[in-house]
């Protein structure tokens, strides 16, 4: 019964979802899509967060590392071969997205913005 189940979801087009973490920069290395999970783990400044949507904004980042106010800062992420660029505080980043690694958040100076 549970071989139908199995070949109905394949078929279906409903991708399943994973009650695992799932950690961005190991996918990142195997140069995988992440799968639909519960959360994700991302590097931001080299420390471990759990997001637990697919589509966080800059700023959600910024909070979740405790960089706050989350204005005070300069968000980045790192793709696989790629050079890090900037992320907005409102602009969604996809982390299901082949190749996102890591984050990094340097404060801004106080000539910027």
């Amino acid at each position: 019964m549970t071989d139908n189940l199995e070949e109905r979801s394949a078929d279906s087009g409903v991708e399943e979802v994973l009650d695992e973490i799932i950690d961005l920069e190991e996918y990142a290395k195997l140069g995988k899509r992440p799968p639909l999970s519960k959360g994700y783990r991302i590097l931001v400044n080299g420390d471990p967060f759990v997001v637990n949507e697919p589509t966080p904004t800059g700023r959600a980042i910024l909070t979740l590392a405790g960089l706050l106010p989350a204005e005070n800062y300069t968000l980045r992420v790192k793709m696989a071969g790629e050079k890090p660029h900037k992320v907005g505080l409102d602009d969604k980043v996809d982390l299901r997205r082949p190749g996102v690694e890591k984050f990094k958040a340097l404060p801004r100076d106080q000539t910027e913005g």
